[in-house]
């Protein structure tokens, strides 16, 4: 891909990082703080709602695969799921609000539902997005241009973060409202711009069957995914991995504050040291030493580097080393953006022929069962530490010792994985299947 061809499709990314500020950020604190509804139901609508979307990735991914729309096979689909994504951020705040003043069995039940479907959208337009970008891109291109288009994403993270601070300085509901409103404007028009014009008509190969042999069955094709070892330590990987990863996202700010008495400002830039961290990961981990050393490798150095990040928080607790933070934070946020180009990476290339989208589906959707439950899982070990008796220092100490152990025991399952060998072994399966049915 062409420099500005890549530049143009991150805009999606940059587009989707601003959205996931407002929807999981903004959102679910309106509706906690200020309009007073409990944090579990929050977290269950939000979050809950969210995150089961994902399981549409899998038949989706496959769906996009053998049924063209217009003649794409990609683009429509992300367009569609995110043109919805935007809507339903138009209308949040009044969803949340109707919720908030119908705290029963129907309205929570309703709510879920909206959120629900913004899930299923968003995992949907997310799913189709990268398989396009493992479409259109060689094997040697996908760290460079994951590099730039993830680096996309963080920077409209950023700038939303920013952004919001501003527009809700003051909170009222007409600036909630506006805030949505111009992030359902940026989510559709920048989603349009990055995306028309990419994918030719009719361009991407078919699902190809012997010939005489019945079409690739959504049944078949998870069978592909089941029985094919490689894909097995693949995900096995990515579940532990980034499990490990985002136990941190709920409890980080909250140890800043509760172990070494920082205030909300000094906590909140624990997000620039990390956020500094993962940019410079991704940008010097694509563009520089993914061509350099392999997917791979860089992968498994992201690893490394969180796992040593961990312990040094660790460390930090339990001896009270206020001092240690910012370069334990930074190095995790540099070990993820390593991590995080170099993984992403690898899911492009861990697909085969034109059943892109299938296994795409299949890594999204392990990914989001990994993050989902990850800072509930934290926080519970946190609590139960300290309900048996350890202090805080030690509870948060025993949390990260958890995290650090868990992302260099999934370095196990990555030197399990060759994308080549995967490839192989699951075009044979493909066939095998394809004549055990005709």
């Amino acid at each position: 891909m062409k420099r500005g061809q890549v530049l143009r499709i991150g805009l999606f990314q940059l587009a989707v990082g601003a959205a996931s500020v407002i929807f999981l950020g903004v959102v679910n604190r309106v509706m906690r703080v200020e309009l007073g509804i409990d944090l579990f139901t929050v977290s269950l609508l939000v979050g809950g709602g969210h995150y089961l979307g994902a399981l549409i990735a899998i038949p989706f991914g496959h769906y996009s695969d053998t049924h063209r729309l217009v003649g794409y096979r990609r683009t429509l689909y992300a367009l569609g799921g995110t043109l919805v994504t935007a809507i339903i951020l138009a209308f949040a705040p009044h969803v949340a609000g109707w919720v908030s003043q119908n705290q029963n069995a129907v309205g929570i039940g309703l709510g879920f539902l909206f959120f629900l479907v913004e899930g299923i959208a968003t995992f949907a337009a997310g799913t189709a997005y990268l398989a396009l970008i493992a479409d259109l891109t060689t094997d040697r291109e996908r760290g460079q241009v994951t590099g730039i288009v993830w680096t996309m994403l963080m920077v409209g993270i950023i700038v939303t973060g920013v952004s919001t601070g501003i527009v809700l300085k003051v909170y009222s509901f007409e600036a909630f409202v506006t805030l949505t409103l111009i992030g359902a404007g940026v989510l559709a028009t920048l989603s349009v711009v990055a995306l028309i014009g990419q994918e030719r008509p009719g361009a991407l190969a078919e699902v190809a069957t012997p010939a005489g042999a019945p079409p690739l069955t959504f049944g078949r094709a998870l069978q592909i995914i089941v029985s094919n070892p490689q894909a097995r330590a693949f995900g096995t990987f990515l579940l532990l991995s980034m499990f490990s990863y985002f136990m941190q996202d709920a409890i980080l700010e909250p140890f800043g504050g509760e172990v070494f008495g920082l205030d909300a400002a000094s906590t909140a830039r624990f997000n620039a040291y990390m956020g500094t961290g993962v940019i410079v990961g991704m940008l010097a981990g694509g563009l520089w030493l993914i061509p350099r050393f392999g997917k791979p490798r860089i992968t498994g150095l992201g690893c490394w580097l969180m796992g040593g990040a961990f312990a040094l928080l660790a460390y930090a607790s339990v001896k009270g080393q206020a001092s240690s933070l910012p370069l334990a934070i930074l190095c995790l946020g540099l070990g993820a953006g390593f991590f995080t180009v170099g993984g992403v990476a690898m899911m492009m290339d861990m697909t085969f022929a034109a059943h892109t989208g299938l296994f795409v589906g299949a890594w999204t959707l392990v990914q989001a069962a990994a993050k989902g439950p990850a800072a509930i899982v934290g926080g519970a070990i946190q609590t139960g530490l300290v309900n048996a008796g350890a202090t805080a220092a030690q509870a948060y100490a025993g949390v990260f010792v958890f995290e650090g152990v868990g992302i260099v025991f999934s370095i196990f399952f990555l030197l399990r994985v060759g994308t080549r060998v995967f490839q192989q072994q699951a075009e044979s399966l493909d066939r095998v299947l394809a004549q055990a049915v005709d």
